[in-house]
């Protein structure tokens, strides 16, 4: 049996259209079908998985390389720390260059003194301001070669052409730093010409500056134990 939606009258199957109103006949009981659409799928959810694993890499890759300059910065300054802390143990520690000159006696008043051009053993001058002793150096002898009592002066000749080496500090420097080249940093002479500078001990401080003086320019340093001044 076939129905009107309409005016609901019912027909036999062998009609197509209500005699009525000519409204198309339904079967009666029949479902109207429902299609229904399946959502698209979401395309922004793939987007954002990648776009926060990409995240994680970039957050990974900075922690390491992070961490590499940190640990790389602290073993350079564990190491520098370890050599000064070295040479500040060999200052202090008596050698047979640190002996100072002896006065000499009657019999040995007219023997010329025998020269050393090696830095490491040759012996300092008489530990007096009136001393016009002046010993040869190198441009790589340091302070430390010598005794370092607070107010012992010397004199040192530096040759001329010389070779630019490291200093800490500016107008005081560290025990361990190159005599000539302070004196040249300090305005005394230059490297070409090289020429005499007088040396003085004084204690130690507890930092160094950094300047630019004369084409030279020296390092920064904490505390060191034993420090020099140079004058003309």
């Amino acid at each position: 049996m076939k129905q009107c939606p309409q005016c609901q009258r019912t027909y036999d199957d062998s009609q197509s259209f209500c005699l009525m109103d000519g409204t198309p006949l339904a079967i009666e009981n029949e479902e109207e079908t429902v299609v229904r659409r399946q959502p698209p799928a979401p395309k922004k959810s793939r987007f954002l998985l990648w776009l926060g694993i990409l995240g994680l890499l970039l957050l990974a890759g900075s922690v390491l390389v992070a961490g590499f300059l940190i640990y790389k910065y602290r073993g350079t300054g564990e190491n520098e720390q370890a050599k000064r802390q070295s040479n500040v143990n060999s200052s202090s520690s008596p050698t047979p260059s640190s002996t100072p000159k002896t006065t000499p006696t009657p019999e040995l008043a007219n023997s010329s003194p025998v020269e050393n051009s090696s830095p490491k053993t040759e012996k300092p001058p008489a530990n007096n301001s009136d001393s016009d002793d002046i010993t040869p150096i190198d441009w790589n002898t340091t302070g430390t070669g010598f005794k370092n009592d607070v107010g012992l002066i010397y004199k040192f000749q530096c040759p001329a052409k010389g070779t630019e080496n490291t200093i800490w500090g500016s107008d005081i420097y560290t025990q361990d730093s190159s005599i000539c080249t302070a004196a040249v940093h300090a305005g005394i002479f230059s490297l070409a010409d090289g020429g005499i500078v007088t040396l003085e001990f004084r204690p130690g401080r507890l930092t160094y500056g950094s300047t630019v003086r004369n084409g030279i320019k020296s390092s920064t340093f904490g505390e060191y134990s034993r420090s020099f001044v140079v004058r003309q």
